[in-house]
């Protein structure tokens, strides 16, 4: 019996807004799933004006959430990322904003029994199979939302909850170093030879200094965006990686294929916000982050992406690590700090000395419940 109603749950998770879907009620054929989702979404179309979608990457999201399918954990999370201009749904990298809002979504669903202060959630990231820790506040058997914690992009405070990504590095390629160096020099048709370090973490990324591209470093979203020549090279920069790591397949079926990332970093330098214009001072932080992909720029910089820059900060040699090493000698911890198009976020990155294993890799964020109801879409499923 086909059906044209659907019941959903958007939440919100760090910088990241998302339909949330229980497994049970959409189907399990990923080629059905996209044609729903896209349904739902109101997508292809920049507004999204016939769906749900947020018309923004970073609120163009799906999370399907099931009973787990994996030992040693409470939940399945299936994430897409569905596109606002191209009819594709991109189910090959994990949202780590979002995977907050999870933890917070699997109590409140009965997938995890609540307990009293802190609630583990182990959020099993069916996209890539790996394992995220979430820690989620909870009192008198609910997940906790008001609170201090607050994070650049997100108005006002909420309450802390902790992502450990320990467990989800080479979550893309199986490997840490996908080709087996901490730094590469690519040779880029259209841009020339670019020196980059490519690191698998919770998600692929590859790391250029901005000199590499001709930019500052600190240029907004829009800068970027309206930059058809330099987004140009950027995909050629990305193609060149994506081959390397024996993604080409994945690449060349895509109309805009989000992995691997491209962080284009530069050492301190203050600049000011794409949503509030606040002034980010440059010794507030330690490395300047921007990050692209499928075919524009991000107005943050993803939790995953957050806990791969903290992993790549800490390898020897690494681009980053080069980068940030006078900053990390004076200030010393685990702690790292990026300034992002929309503020700092941070990160607890704490590996082996010479970084052959992650003992700690922990983003903070917040999350909550936004609106709950049934969904109805065009073409029944």
């Amino acid at each position: 019996m086909s059906r044209e109603k659907l019941p959903f749950v958007l939440m919100r998770g760090g910088t990241s807004k998302g339909v949330f879907l229980k497994e049970e009620d959409v189907p399990s054929d990923r080629a059905k799933l996209t044609d729903l989702l896209l349904d739902l979404f109101g997508s292809p179309d920049r507004r999204q004006i016939d769906g749900l979608g947020g018309a923004d990457k970073l609120t163009s999201k799906a999370a399907i959430i099931g009973p787990p399918s994996r030992g040693g954990t409470d939940v399945d999370y299936l994430f897409g990322q569905v596109g606002t201009v191209r009819p594709e749904v991109d189910y090959n990298l994990n949202c780590g904003n979002l995977t907050a809002a999870v933890g917070v979504y699997a109590i409140e669903e009965g997938f995890v029994a609540p307990v009293e202060g802190t609630t583990v959630v182990r959020v099993h990231t069916v996209n890539t199979n790996r394992v995220v820790r979430v820690e989620v506040p909870v009192k008198q058997g609910r997940p906790v939302t008001v609170g201090n914690a607050q994070i650049g992009g997100v108005p006002g405070t909420g309450a802390p909850i902790s992502l450990d990504f320990a467990e989800a590095v080479g979550s893309i390629t199986g490997t840490l170093l996908p080709t087996g160096n901490v730094l590469d020099l690519l040779d880029v048709p259209g841009v020339g030879h670019v020196e980059a370090s490519i690191v698998d973490g919770p998600n692929l990324a590859v790391y250029v200094h901005h000199s590499s591209l001709g930019m500052s470093g600190v240029e907004s979203p829009d800068q970027i965006d309206s930059n058809e020549e330099l987004k140009a090279r950027m995909d050629a920069i990305r193609k060149v990686v994506a081959y390397r790591c024996g993604l080409r397949e994945y690449w060349d079926s895509r109309l805009a294929p989000s992995t691997p990332m491209l962080i284009v970093l530069s050492g301190p330098q203050s600049y000011r916000t794409c949503t509030q214009s606040d002034l980010v001072a440059a010794e507030s932080f330690d490395l300047v982050v921007r990050q692209y992909a499928s075919g524009s720029a991000s107005k943050t910089l993803a939790g995953t992406l957050t806990a791969t820059t903290g992993v790549a900060c800490r390898l020897p040699g690494s681009l980053p690590h080069r980068l940030i090493a006078a900053n990390d000698a004076r200030r010393g911890g685990t702690t790292l700090t990026f300034g992002h198009p929309s503020g700092v976020i941070n990160v607890d990155a704490d590996l082996e000395s010479d970084g052959s294993k992650v003992r700690r890799l922990v983003v903070i964020r917040t999350a909550r419940r936004l609106a709950e109801g049934s969904a109805f879409l065009k073409r029944p499923f």
